[in-house]
């Protein structure tokens, strides 16, 4: 009873050790997200395809919805602090973390490496994405939204339609 005891108050000072900022949920749910991911890149990705052949498109759906959520998320945090480190870093500074985010995959702001832009994907049947587009403006109030975008992809897809993604 006292191992109990002592990995649940373990428990509770890692968790109040976590919760010491005052951004802490924000931090937290990366922090889990980052799990999940991890676990779900360890699947075998040929029953993944499976189950997902199987009806089950809803978590394709899921998942591009969160990315374009992490994305804006990601682009605002980053836009942000590189104009903050463009104002109170010294150049030798700014230098040395433009290359540290180049190693992590990280474009900095105004540079292009003349890969796929994953934002300029274009529709294969313009035509079909445009009626798509106006079926879910005609469902949601407010649009452009992530839920009138993400419900305009939903039935493009679902009509058959597809993506081809366009070089900068």
């Amino acid at each position: 009873m006292k191992n109990l005891d002592s990995i649940i108050k373990k428990h509770l000072n890692s968790l109040k050790e976590e919760q010491t900022t005052e951004n802490y949920m924000f931090f937290g749910n990366l922090k889990q997200m980052h799990r999940q991911c991890e676990l779900l890149l360890q699947l075998d990705p040929s029953v993944v395809e499976s189950i997902l052949k199987d009806g089950h498109d809803w978590a394709d759906d899921h998942v591009s919805v969160a990315k374009e959520n992490i994305d804006q998320v990601f682009d605002f945090l980053m836009n942000t602090t590189n104009e903050s480190m463009n104002e109170s870093s010294s150049s030798a500074q700014q230098a040395a973390i433009a290359i540290n985010m180049k190693k992590k995959g990280i474009k900095p702001k105004n540079e292009s490496y003349g890969e796929i832009d994953e934002s300029k994907n274009k529709p294969t049947n313009p035509k079909l994405w445009a009626s798509s587009l106006a079926w879910a403006r005609s469902r949601y109030d407010v649009c452009p939204s992530a839920y009138c975008n993400g419900a305009a992809a939903k039935h493009y897809k679902a009509k058959g339609g597809g993506w081809r993604k366009t070089k900068k």
